[in-house]
């Protein structure tokens, strides 16, 4: 079962599996913002199971796929995944991070409050991305690493994830 706040907008093109929470003006489907898209959007937003979107985030649809959240993510307020994005499993975005429309983010990732990355970029395996973080098109990222900066640029390993993965 999920439980969807009376104030969420979702689109009837949003597929959703069990266990979500989805918060207070949350809007989820409608169209993405794409000069050639808009106001139409062939394609919708699929989310999986467990995830926890919280207040105020905005997931838009797919212009030439869906958009798709995975499952046992953790959303904070105020976030916005553009069109066409894939976020995978157990990431975290804290409040206010913004992903640019084609990005993918890999499992395990962790985005710092604020930070924002440019379309079309790819966020590996467990990368930890600091706060107030700019991902440029330029950045190219390695599982684990630790991003911060603006422009943002590796700065070292994510260890406490390393290690807490070994543990498991």
């Amino acid at each position: 079962m999920n439980y969807i706040h009376p104030t969420a907008l979702i689109a009837d093109n949003v597929i959703m599996g069990t266990g979500n929470y989805i918060g207070p003006y949350c809007v989820i489907g409608f169209p993405p913002e794409h000069a050639d898209h808009f106001p139409n959007s062939p394609f919708g937003v699929i989310i999986g199971n467990g995830n926890k979107i919280t207040g105020g985030t905005t997931i838009d649809a797919g212009t030439v796929q869906h958009t798709e959240i995975g499952n046992d993510n953790f959303i904070m307020k105020g976030c916005h995944i553009g069109h066409d994005c894939t976020v995978l499993n157990n990431v975290r975005m804290s409040p206010h991070v913004i992903l640019g429309g084609h990005t993918t983010v890999h499992n395990h990732a962790n985005l710092g409050m604020g930070a924002i990355v440019h379309q079309n970029q790819t966020i590996k395996e467990g990368c930890m991305i600091g706060m107030g973080a700019i991902v440029t098109k330029n950045l190219q990222t390695e599982p684990f690493d630790t991003i911060a900066g603006n422009p943002a640029r590796v700065i070292g390993e994510n260890t406490y994830l390393i290690n807490k993965l070994k543990c498991e």
